[in-house]
């Protein structure tokens, strides 16, 4: 007969757990939803709050960033602390959240399996009272890997429900951070679109002008403008502006 090792306690805990992640996650959903420009930075410090928040014992929380050229940073945490710790693993080339990063998977380490694991990190952290560690891979471009990771006093090790948990913020944290630099591309695109068509109406209204003083066709009045930019290195559009000043002026 097989035993059901999870009592009725236990299963509320665990609905307690998911709904209390669920509702952070809402509360991401309206945040975003509201923002203007949402940027990359204050999300990912809201992220490793609300990991704290919804995760039982993990009372530290930080992102690693690993950049193209190797180097890793810190860019969110809630605790300074999480600095210093992720400073050892950055100067060592050891640690969890590196592992994490490197290989896209979730890793869950207690301070006495460190040194047969990460020995330089180990005697690097040994007196700093973490005795905890749980990461979990984030991939926040095509060029940064990195992950999230939780840091604990506790020697409980993080559970399979802890893991899974992070894993849905790292997914759901990976969406919103590609929603958001899509938002910034289409802001910039619209921008240049702007100034695209503020720069033709100019280049039409320096044409016309050339066309009513000189006496010529449309063709002729287009390649005067682009012999001007190419002779001063200037460009189109800046002529054309010139050319429509210079003749408001002297109307």
């Amino acid at each position: 007969m097989t035993h059901n090792h999870f009592s009725y306690d236990d299963d509320l805990d665990v609905i307690a757990r998911v709904d209390a992640v669920a509702s952070a996650l809402d509360q991401l959903r309206v945040r975003f939803s509201v923002a203007e420009r949402p940027t990359t930075a204050p999300f990912l410090e809201q992220l490793c709050r609300w990991a704290v928040d919804t995760i039982p014992g993990a009372h530290m929380a930080g992102i690693t960033l690993v950049h193209p050229d190797g180097t890793a940073t810190t860019p969110a945490c809630t605790d300074p602390r999480v600095v210093d710790i992720d400073a050892d693993q950055y100067r060592t080339g050891q640690g969890p959240c590196l592992e994490a990063a490197a290989t896209r998977t979730v890793v869950r380490v207690k301070l006495d399996e460190l040194p047969d694991r990460w020995p330089d990190f180990a005697a690097a952290v040994h007196g700093l009272g973490v005795r905890s560690y749980l990461s979990a891979p984030l991939r926040l471009d095509n060029d940064h890997v990195g992950a999230l990771n939780l840091y604990s006093v506790d020697g409980h090790g993080f559970s399979d429900l802890d893991a899974a948990l992070l894993k849905i913020y790292t997914t759901v944290g990976e969406t919103i951070i590609s929603l958001s630099r899509d938002l910034d591309r289409a802001h910039h695109d619209l921008s240049g679109l702007k100034t695209a068509m503020q720069n033709r109406g100019v280049i039409e209204q320096a044409k016309g002008a050339l066309m009513a003083s000189r006496g010529i066709d449309e063709d002729t009045a287009f390649a005067s403008l682009v012999d001007a930019s190419q002779r001063e290195n200037v460009k189109l559009a800046a002529i054309a502006h010139r050319i429509v000043t210079s003749l408001d002026r002297h109307s």
